[in-house]
């Protein structure tokens, strides 16, 4: 456990691009690393996104999560679209974009990205 009080247990990684229709999957995938498939989730579980569009990743995430039972699950994102479709809440959201269907918002965070940037590319 960390000074905050906060413990880092496990990471799963959700495979949906839903702004780039090129790389769409017509299903979330959901992807448990095996080694974390045994941690204990009896606390809180808080679930980081980057972006918020129609809700897909953030919904099958916290399901996932929820069959575990955690104490509570609290949820992030550091973009929202304003778009979602799906019933899902966000507890903390970094920025609200309105933007056109077409846009895509890439984010990039270290150590992912070189440096912390939110960048809204729009089609020719």
């Amino acid at each position: 456990m960390g000074a905050d009080g906060l413990r880092a247990t496990g990471s799963a990684q959700i495979k949906r691009y839903a702004d780039d229709l090129t790389l769409l999957y017509p299903e979330t995938r959901l992807t448990e690393n095996p080694t974390h498939a045994c941690l204990d989730l009896a606390g809180s579980v808080l679930v980081v996104d980057d972006v918020m569009y129609r809700g897909h990743s953030m919904l099958r995430a916290v399901e996932y999560l929820a069959c575990r039972q955690p104490a509570e699950i609290r949820t992030v994102v550091l973009v929202d679209r304003g778009a979602a479709k799906l019933p899902v809440r966000t507890d903390i959201i970094g920025v609200r974009l309105d933007v056109a269907p077409s846009d895509v918002i890439e984010c990039n965070v270290p150590p992912y990205g070189d440096s912390f940037r939110i960048d809204l590319l729009q089609p020719e």
